[in-house]
């Protein structure tokens, strides 16, 4: 697409000790010709074209990467990319579903994230959310408030990022006894 510029980023991560991440990536952008918007309204081959260029984008940029969780390496797959509208014509988001597969296991479990250094374009947040368990620890440039199961990592336009982040998340054995036999109501 021709203008289309982002101007903010979320990444969720939400951790299921079923053995998968789901790493959901919302980038909202300023469209100020509104093609996102003319693509929504025209429908079709056109719009099934753009949210398979941008998943098969987000895909090669996650190739680039190498993700390790618990010294394993993992490969994420981008399932699904799609395009919305924001309430503007010139407010157009991309969101894109990724899934990250894990062996969880007892005790400290740790994402690690490797990538080219570079400095933040827009203004980012990122979330971290456990089923079960809590985190322990971020290493990630920016603000980090943890609290429990719940990390949230605030970044600023104009950051250093140096091409590497972690996150450690503590899972007690509770946590599996209590999937393996949920409580009946």
């Amino acid at each position: 697409m021709g203008e289309v510029k982002p101007v903010y980023g979320e990444g969720f991560f939400h951790v299921s000790l079923s053995g998968v991440i789901w790493y959901t990536i919302v980038f909202d952008y300023l469209d100020p010709q509104g093609e996102y918007w003319g693509l929504l309204r025209r429908g079709g081959t056109a719009l099934e074209d753009e949210c398979e260029r941008l998943r098969f984008e987000m895909q090669k940029l996650m190739d680039e990467e190498r993700i390790v969780v618990n010294g394993v390496d993992v490969r994420a797959r981008v399932l699904h990319a799609s395009i919305e509208v924001r309430g503007n014509p010139r407010r157009s988001t991309a969101t894109f579903l990724v899934l990250i597969p894990f062996k969880p296991r007892t005790g400290v479990n740790i994402y690690e994230n490797f990538y080219g250094e570079t400095v933040a374009d827009y203004d980012y947040t990122v979330y971290w959310v456990l089923e079960c368990g809590e985190v322990v620890r971020v290493e990630s440039p920016g603000d980090v408030d943890i609290r429990g199961g719940v990390a949230v990592i605030r970044v600023k336009k104009g950051t250093r990022i140096p091409g590497y982040e972690s996150v450690s998340f503590n899972v007690p054995a509770e946590c599996f006894n209590r999937i393996q036999s949920p409580q009946r109501s």
